[in-house]
């Protein structure tokens, strides 16, 4: 209407964010913030080694309830950080004993080499065995430690997914 008296229609402002997530959750981020009246723009770089994805996103400034849907927000956004660091913690711990258990079979193997050096074999065979299952057992270690590790923070995952959830929620019923 305002166009048609030649009057130009109020300009809309918007505000902009670029959010890094990680690629296997990426889905679960853009979902989360089109609750919260954002739009995905598109990506921005990342650098493919690193598994991330940047999101930039758009929203109007004027929103009904602005405060509490970004209250709601940062909920959700601690939520899905915690989501993240749970999800690297299955492998971290895992990797970092296995890793420690491979570097000692590594030096009873080169422990084997110095005894070969020395002209000891009776004792390079034994340092050699140990250091070969040193190297076996930092590979089973880790499918062991990442399972029990799993089973352990899968509550604490679904609990902060839970709460990703209900903010979701709450904010597109605040939106709507």
């Amino acid at each position: 209407m305002a166009e048609e008296l030649g009057q130009a229609a109020a300009p809309a402002t918007y505000e902009y964010a670029a959010i890094r997530a990680d690629r296997d959750l990426e889905s679960l981020y853009r979902d989360t913030y089109v609750n919260f009246g954002w739009t995905v723009e598109g990506y921005g770089q990342a650098l493919p080694s690193t598994g991330m994805v940047n999101l930039k996103l758009k929203r109007p400034r004027h929103l009904k309830n602005r405060p509490e849907v970004v209250q709601l927000q940062r909920k959700a956004e601690q939520a899905l950080a915690e989501i993240a660091a749970l999800e690297k913690s299955k492998t971290t711990s895992a990797f970092t004993t296995s890793v420690g258990i491979g570097i000692v079979g590594c030096a009873f193997l080169a422990g084997s080499v110095f005894a070969i050096e020395a002209g000891r074999w009776g004792l390079s065979i034994p340092l050699g065995g140990i250091g070969l299952i040193g190297w076996l057992a930092g590979y089973l270690v880790f499918g062991r430690i990442r399972a029990s590790r799993t089973a352990t923070v899968t509550p604490q995952i679904d609990h902060q997914y839970d709460i990703v959830y209900e903010a979701s929620e709450e904010a597109a019923h605040l939106l709507a």
